[in-house]
């Protein structure tokens, strides 16, 4: 695939009227922290993904849209996050960076698809999202109001916990967490960690 690919880009590329360095070194710098302005530009562009994704699955009857592009959760400073990364920056230099989203006929995708290099082809039209500056108050907005939903979530949680006879199991379990979960605030417990035990 990456031979065929290479050749449609080349081809493209002599099209085109202007000059285009076809061996340009594709330079990407590792984020250094889950702080890092990777981590909120990687939330706006996934923000921004899923608005399209939404308006062209809910408001099509005609078209589709399926999720393509790199997809992880993984953040700077996650186990396996070189790893990760380093996966990345090869996709990005052997076959360019993928589109976000790819369209099909609704007719044209089986109940069970899977993204095979013949499927993928099949696309109609394929999507890079990028989120505008243009929308920042609205994503802004929408931040703040999901940011408004867990905090009243963690309230909730919160006094569930310390109503009877969750209070008393917890105190007698593990009184250094009580105290923990007792003395803490909307501030405090951003800054904690839970694992969720199955």
């Amino acid at each position: 695939m990456n031979t065929e690919y290479k050749r449609k880009i080349s081809n493209l590329i002599r099209t085109v009227p202007f000059e285009i360095d076809s061996d340009i070194e594709i330079k990407v710098n590792k984020p250094s922290s889950a702080s890092s302005n990777f981590l909120t530009n990687k939330e706006q562009g996934d923000w921004a993904e899923q608005i399209v994704f939404n308006a062209i699955n809910e408001y099509s009857q005609d078209y589709c849209a399926i999720k393509y592009g790199h997809m992880g959760t993984m953040h700077a400073g996650d186990p396996g996050f070189d790893d990760f990364f380093k996966t990345y920056v090869n996709e990005l230099k052997t076959i360019g960076k993928k589109p976000d989203i790819l369209i099909y006929r609704r007719e044209d995708v089986p109940k069970n698809y899977v993204l095979t290099e013949d499927f993928v082809r099949r696309a109609v039209a394929a999507i890079e999202v990028r989120s505008s500056s243009f929308l920042a108050n609205k994503y802004s907005s929408f931040m703040k109001h999901r940011t408004m939903e867990a905090e009243s979530t963690i309230r909730d949680i919160q006094e569930k916990i310390f109503s009877e006879p969750y209070s008393n199991l917890l105190l007698q379990k593990n009184p250094e967490l009580y105290n923990l979960l007792r003395t803490a605030d909307i501030n405090s417990f951003r800054t904690l960690n839970f694992n969720l035990r199955r």
